[in-house]
């Protein structure tokens, strides 16, 4: 179409049928609807990112319950060293979830990212 365009106007036609696409979709259009949808797809991402820390820090939660009872109910050691060594590895899987997040909003432009920590505090690990 862009190649159209330029013909007719190096001819010195103006086109009514060019016009009335031109019309429908201009360029500045198709720019806004571009960058809406980049923006969109920028926003489910990080979205998606933060579900995962959410999720790891959840199921963290888990584990450090599990763990809790177990000492609460003087559970064998084995037992209670097996709920403290899910939770550490599980703790791993958090931070790494975070650092991942934090990874994506500086690739897209958030720099300040300390509110991270405070808004998903990962807890020391626990003694196996």
């Amino acid at each position: 179409m862009k190649r159209l365009a330029a013909e007719l106007v190096a001819e010195g036609i103006e086109s009514r049928y060019l016009n009335r696409v031109l019309a429908k979709v201009s360029p500045g259009d198709q720019l806004e609807t571009l960058q809406a949808e980049i923006a969109h797809e920028i926003a489910q991402s990080l979205g998606r990112s933060e579900d995962k820390v959410n999720v790891a820090l959840a199921e963290l939660e888990l584990h450090r319950a599990r763990y809790e009872r177990a000492v609460r109910e003087n559970a064998p050691a084995n037992e209670r060293q097996g709920y403290a060594q899910a939770f550490n590895a599980q703790r791993v899987v958090a931070q790494a979830k975070l650092r991942h997040l934090l990874i994506h909003r500086e690739a897209i432009g958030f720099r300040r990212n300390q509110m991270l920590n405070d808004l998903y505090p990962i807890p020391p690990k626990l003694k196996e």
